[in-house]
């Protein structure tokens, strides 16, 4: 057979192939579609299941909990052809998240947070593809090295101990106190900058500005424009033509200024100048710093050192920054506020607590990170803490990258997953009596297996899980050691209610309590530590000559 010849059959056999593929792959989709979604509440024609979203200030995890009675363990709504898939069993989540991570790892499209504030750059916004992988390379690899977490832990024992300080000048301002804490131990680790000591630091108040935006704009279904996004016309209104790309949102960013449905748009620019702000000027600090000789050891100047400063890289730096900043920043004062508000609820538990500090630690020296190990209680109590009220109730939502079946039930591509973090931790047949703060619930006795790690969903599941986790952990286990062993802590008049705030990242409501050293012994323990830990020179002068 001559050359043409077999080419002709090659041809043809890869033509056949090719015809087979597709007619495989439209039965496939075929098959596909006449499978049920997860169970769920009915909806209406075209707006869908628009009116089963959460209500304003409604706590999501309470509202989508409803779903576990009505529909079981996993369910889903529809909003304008969105389709949000809702887990209510952690073993579930493990499946889809972990076990199936290659299709359920990227997130959302959120326009309005990510295309119009412009947090699709940062770390917990991108997309599962290289970009995300190489924030994730340059995280790992400077966060996990040896230099850097001996480094980390006498940043968090420095500012712990300065918290104290704090604290003990001015205890009715605890949640500032705990804000400035983490602030500082995450822009010195981040940025390798030292704010100030006292009153307003510029880097502090522009970073909770920033939180405070990606709370806001990034709440699923919050925004109209995020749903318009998502819509479009399509075979699946047959009233309409099928066009994937006309949506409605490509109608509503015509519209002129002012016209109803476009009020996002001042909203956007506005928190757009914050973010960029808090992306590109810490970035330029560092930078300047460098370029002085002066800069003190930090991720962002290691990563710089270690991967180069091309502009591809520039841009992934301080993006990873930024996003590490944020992550670590707000979960810990959450988490602070939640421990406080435990050791006003539990004098038991506190007590406890204390016994073990003087049993192992005494009385003249602060507890540091090194004393981990020997404090079993303390790190229960650090779990309890974790598993007590989740930092993100229902996780940062994840998105499916093509059509998948589950248990009969059809996961569509862009199907977005709400895991029930809360009830993961809460579920009283994996932790008895959840509503109730004990940490002996994670220690191992005679007839008691410890329950398990409340870690394994907190910090997320596969791929998205929290890169920065053991810096998170560690900070959170020094504040409590040394905080419960200096001080008392109890009601300040009537006992605080347990509640919380809504939104993507929650916090205790405000609450009152007195904070009081335990002895005039712990005072002058605390005061002493200033000669150990002496206040720095803040580097908030250096902002002056910055250009970003």
């Amino acid at each position: 057979m001559g050359n043409a010849a077999l080419f002709a059959v090659g041809t043809f056999v890869v033509f056949c192939t090719s015809i087979g593929l597709v007619v495989a792959l439209r039965k496939y989709r075929r098959r596909n579609a006449l499978l049920p979604l997860p169970p769920g509440p009915r909806g209406i024609p075209i707006l869908g299941n628009v009116n089963d979203m959460p209500k304003k200030d409604e706590l999501e995890w309470q509202h989508w909990l409803k779903h576990k009675d009505n529909y079981g363990p996993i369910s889903s709504v529809t909003v304008l052809g969105q389709t949000m898939i809702i887990i209510n069993d952690a073993s579930i989540a493990f499946e889809l998240l972990r076990d199936r991570s290659n299709i359920n790892s990227s997130r959302p499209h959120q326009t309005f947070s990510g295309d119009i504030v412009g947090w699709n750059s940062s770390t917990a916004l991108s997309q599962y593809n290289s970009y995300l992988k190489l924030h994730r390379k340059n995280i790992t690899k400077v966060v996990g090295s040896n230099i850097s977490i001996a480094m980390f832990d006498r940043v968090q024992e420095t500012e712990a101990a300065h918290f104290l300080l704090n604290v003990l000048a001015n205890p009715e301002d605890l949640s500032a106190h705990i804000r400035r804490e983490a602030g500082t131990v995450i822009l010195k680790i981040i940025y390798g900058y030292s704010a100030e000591s006292h009153g307003h630091d510029p880097f502090i108040d522009l970073v909770g500005r920033a939180m405070n935006i990606f709370v806001e704009s990034s709440v699923p279904g919050k925004w109209a424009i995020d749903l318009y996004h998502s819509v479009s016309f399509s075979s699946s209104y047959p009233v309409f033509p099928t066009n994937r790309i006309l949506t409605w949102y490509n109608v509503v960013k015509y519209l002129p200024e002012g016209f109803p449905g476009t009020e996002y748009r001042k909203i956007g620019r506005e928190m757009r100048a914050v973010v960029d702000q808090c992306v590109a000027q810490p970035y330029a600090f560092v930078k300047q710093q460098m370029r002085k000789k002066r800069a003190k050891t930090s991720f962002l100047s290691q990563a710089n050192q270690d991967f180069g400063t091309d502009p591809e890289m520039d841009y992934a730096h301080k993006w990873a920054a930024v996003s590490m900043f944020g992550a670590g920043a707000d979960t810990t004062v959450s988490s602070l506020m939640t421990f406080f508000l435990a050791m006003t609820l539990y004098p038991e538990v506190q007590r406890k607590a204390q016994e073990e500090i003087d049993r192992v630690i005494g009385q003249d020296r602060l507890p540091v990170a090194a004393d981990k190990n020997s404090l079993p209680y303390i790190y229960a109590l650090m779990l309890e803490t974790h598993r007590w009220h989740s930092i993100v109730p229902m996780a940062l939502p994840h998105a499916s990258t093509t059509e998948d079946i589950y248990k009969g039930y059809r996961i569509p591509k862009g199907a977005v997953f709400l895991p029930n973090i809360w009830w993961f931790t809460h579920d009283p047949s994996v932790y008895p009596d959840p509503m109730s703060f004990n940490p002996d619930r994670f220690l191992k006795t005679d007839g008691h297996v410890p329950e398990p790690d409340p870690r394994n969903y907190v910090f997320g599941f596969g791929r998205r899980i929290c890169p920065g986790r053991y810096v998170a952990d560690n900070a959170l286990f020094i504040t409590i050691a040394q905080s419960l062993a200096v001080f008392d802590i109890k009601p300040d008049g009537a006992l605080p209610k347990v509640a919380f705030e809504s939104g993507a990242i929650s916090h205790p409501v405000p609450y009152r309590t007195s904070i009081k050293p335990r002895s005039e012994l712990h005072r002058a323990l605390i005061e002493k530590s200033l000669k150990k830990y002496p206040w720095e020179e803040s580097d908030s002068k250096e902002l002056l000559d910055i250009k970003w």
